[in-house]
């Protein structure tokens, strides 16, 4: 605020300092007062933390902050996901990914001659071309690492996965413990044998990668134990706080990152520590490494641009039995330039509502598109459904909000100048959105049907594919899940979207990985072949006995007669009147060579003839 009696320069240079403190400590309500932050601004304005005093008083600050956001967690929604169709001259399945050119990891890949599958804690290299012959194996039974996913390119073999470690340091019980990602990366020109070549690791716990060309983009994040701030600043060591790193191309040795170098988002509250890895896996140049304070929760992906989502709660009111009866809930979108290897923070936006999953983010033509569910605290019958248009910049340009109030987001799926979005909460509402005015999105149609879609999949340019699950209102108001289902949508009129064909499968307790996880769909329109892993189950006997299938399902798809099932494919037979249960012949994927599907089980891989659906071959692993 400006006052008449003082003179300009003094007057600017105190609304200046004003200004920075406000950027440097996020508000916050009811909260006890700290001394300022000294910070300074950097890579476009985003401060950095300069120093373990300021992270201490941030840590505070928020402690409160923190032990409610624990108190507010709750059973976890099953995500629902939307692939995109990839069109290429090469005769294998791809990995299903979100956008085109940017590769997501998965357990397994394939180069069209050999299969690599990370099954359990091993890594499979198999010949297709020799009978389903084991080329070689990498295993990490006796070692203290995790895998999680993998990559292939050219020759390059990469595995991320984590590891566990303890500070022997501090024997305390709250004492900086955790996880370290870290990325493997193996030379394959002899498959053979696989030659480890390097390792990139940094501190936290797997959030997710993605690969563009030879480069690749690794984000974890950590966890700051805020217990241990109640001793004294004096009482703590400043070296247990700092995240580290390790690039085994510069050295062996594992480094910490100062305080000085890490930025921190002023809008977050999370105490947490988001760490970036990138790297070009085939050139000679360190990995760069960038750590930011406030973790994120979900990233989206463009060939330019990384997007990473951090839902934020502000609660209001009072605790009513341990909880807050009352909150604000908004997504902040951190956005970040990709230049090769090189990853650098441009800007953020936020939005009411929280995201879905990934899916629930888009960008195209420079503009960034979100959908939310706002629930308005916990009274659901008050949630609400938006969609967000944001510019390059981040800033709000158009939107649609209250749709479907006192439901909730099932799936999103954007196409071009076009969303489609389930919401949920006793019958199926599909919305068909127009974004071709980004000023001003408008809902062209709806379509209500019994049960939801948890994953949309685009057919072609007038059909979506639905998965999900066929539902039952009980007499008390109630709603249950009735088997799975799909359904193929007619979109060639928005404003009057109908359901084609649907496919039911199974009893109550059907179950498939594919309504969680995208990349359990094997889809191919020039094959004609739709797949994914299934346990069926039948109305009759208890969960023990009424499981009647195990393995993977495969259907054809014709517009004239609908969905057709080709077969199914098992790796374990039911024995008697039940399955005894065995994880290592539960099939996890289902991938094509040429004409030949295989289906992946920790103990075993089929080869089936896609024609005849025969079993032409298998190897025990």
């Amino acid at each position: 605020m400006k006052k008449k009696n003082i003179i300009y320069a003094i007057s600017t240079s105190i609304i200046i300092l004003v200004i920075i403190i406000s950027i440097a400590i996020p508000i916050q309500n009811n909260k006890s007062e700290v001394n300022p932050i000294k910070i300074t601004k950097e890579n476009n304005g985003l401060p950095k933390l300069e120093s373990f005093e300021n992270l201490y008083k941030i840590a505070k600050k928020n402690e409160s902050y923190i032990t409610n956001r624990v108190d507010l967690v709750a059973e976890d929604r099953v995500e629902s996901v939307k692939t995109e169709e990839k069109t290429t001259n090469d005769d294998y399945s791809k990995t299903n990914t979100q956008v085109e050119g940017v590769d997501e990891a998965d357990i397994v890949k394939t180069d069209g001659e050999y299969i690599y599958y990370l099954a359990g804690k091993k890594l499979v290299i198999i010949n297709t071309n020799n009978n389903l012959k084991k080329q070689s194996q990498i295993d990490f039974e006796q070692e203290n690492f995790t895998p999680y996913e993998i990559y292939i390119e050219k020759n390059k073999l990469i595995i991320i996965g984590s590891t566990y470690y303890k500070n022997i340091y501090d024997i305390n019980y709250y004492s900086q413990n955790g996880y370290k990602t870290i990325a493997k990366v193996y030379n394959i020109e002899n498959k053979s044998k696989p030659k480890l070549e390097r390792e990139v690791s940094i501190d936290g716990y797997y959030l997710s990668s993605r690969m563009i060309g030879d480069n690749l983009y690794l984000i974890a994040n950590k966890n700051i134990y805020l217990y241990s701030f109640n001793d004294d600043i004096e009482e703590l060591n400043e070296e247990d706080y700092k995240p580290k790193y390790k690039d085994t191309f510069v050295t062996n040795e594992e480094k910490s990152i100062d305080y000085c170098d890490i930025y921190y988002f002023p809008e977050s509250e999370d105490m947490s520590y988001m760490n970036i890895a990138s790297f070009n896996i085939d050139n000679t140049e360190p990995a760069n490494i960038e750590t930011y304070l406030g973790a994120g929760d979900e990233i989206y992906c463009s060939l330019n641009n990384l997007y990473i989502a951090m839902v934020k709660y502000e609660y209001k009111d009072k605790l009513v039995y341990g909880y807050y009866d009352n909150y604000d809930v908004n997504t902040f979108i951190y956005k970040f330039k990709l230049e090769d290897s090189k990853v650098s923070y441009t800007s953020v936006g936020s939005v009411p509502g929280s995201i879905l999953n990934q899916f629930s983010m888009d960008e195209n033509d420079g503009y960034f598109r979100i959908a939310t569910t706002d629930y308005k605290g916990f009274d659901d019958e008050n949630s609400t459904n938006n969609l967000y248009v944001l510019d390059e910049n981040l800033q709000l340009v158009g939107k649609i909000e209250n749709l479907a109030k006192g439901e909730e987001i099932y799936s999103v799926r954007f196409i071009g100048d076009r969303a489609y979005m389930v919401t949920f909460v006793q019958t199926d509402p599909l919305f068909v959105i127009d974004l071709s005015d980004v000023t001003n999105p408008v809902v062209l149609g709806e379509l209500k049907i019994p049960g939801y879609s948890n994953y949309l999949h685009p057919y072609d340019e007038t059909h979506i594919i639905g998965f999900g699950e066929n539902t039952t209102t009980t007499e008390s108001g109630g709603v249950i899940s009735n088997g799975m289902k799909m359904a193929l949508f007619d979109v060639s009129d928005p404003t009057n979207p109908k359901e084609l064909f649907s496919k039911d499968i199974g009893e109550r307790g059907t179950y498939s990985e594919i309504l969680y996880n995208h990349k359990a769909l094997l889809f191919s329109k020039e094959k004609n072949i739709i797949a994914f892993p299934i346990y069926i189950r039948e109305e009759e006997g208890d969960y023990r006995t009424n499981l009647i299938f195990q393995g993977a399902i495969v259907y054809g798809l014709d517009l004239e007669n609908g969905f057709i099932e080709k077969g199914k494919i098992a790796h374990r037979e039911k024995e008697k009147e039940t399955f005894s249960y065995d994880y290592t012949k539960v099939v996890e994927r289902i991938i094509f060579i040429k004409d030949n599907l295989y289906t992946l089980s920790n103990g075993l891989i089929k080869q089936i003839n896609i024609e005849t659906m025969e079993e032409e071959n298998k190897l025990e692993l």
